[in-house]
């Protein structure tokens, strides 16, 4: 059952690397975006506020489509005084107990309000507020459930992962 559950964490962990990787793709759009809307308002003297609305977008597409890859290397940010001092076996269930009570409730609230956030804006066909804004508002505001469900998968694979682990933690001790 390890053994599965490990191949299953590490199925999971390629294809939220892939995601991932496919998502930083977007910070080199929104590169392309900033400095033509820098030329277009300094050189030409051409703004949009859709222009400018579109970066904030892409950004945040970018940064919640790829957020779930700190979890899945291990390189999310621990500042946790204590922990460097406990034992390994120790340090796995801190981390099981984390993802478990911690992790995976505030994804899934996070999932669930956003979800509703993200249909009231399609419903209402919500845009911007402003003229000349971009239209469609749900569009930007789906990427907040898609996040954070792949976000709550990476955190299932996470489990899966610690609890082999702990199971073979143990038979060594």
């Amino acid at each position: 059952m390890a053994d599965f559950a490990s191949r299953l964490a590490n199925r999971i962990d390629g294809i939220i690397r892939w995601i991932s990787r496919s998502a930083s793709w977007l910070c080199l759009v929104l590169v392309a975006f900033i400095c033509t809307s820098v030329v277009l308002r300094y050189f030409f003297g051409i703004s949009s506020l859709g222009f400018d609305e579109l970066q904030w977008h892409i950004y945040s597409a970018s940064w919640l489509l790829g957020f779930s890859y700190a979890t899945v290397e291990g390189t999310h940010v621990r500042n946790d005084i204590l922990y460097s001092r406990f034992s390994e076996l120790t340090q796995l269930r801190i981390d099981f107990y984390g993802y478990l009570f911690l992790v995976l409730p505030f994804t899934a609230l996070v999932i669930y309000h956003s979800y509703f956030f993200a249909e009231w804006a399609f419903l209402q066909n919500e845009g911007s507020i402003d003229p000349g804004g971009l239209p469609h508002r749900w569009i930007i505001k789906s990427a907040l459930p898609i996040g954070f469900t792949i976000f709550a998968i990476a955190s299932l694979a996470r489990l899966l992962e610690l609890s082999a682990k702990i199971k073979a933690a143990k038979r060594i001790a």
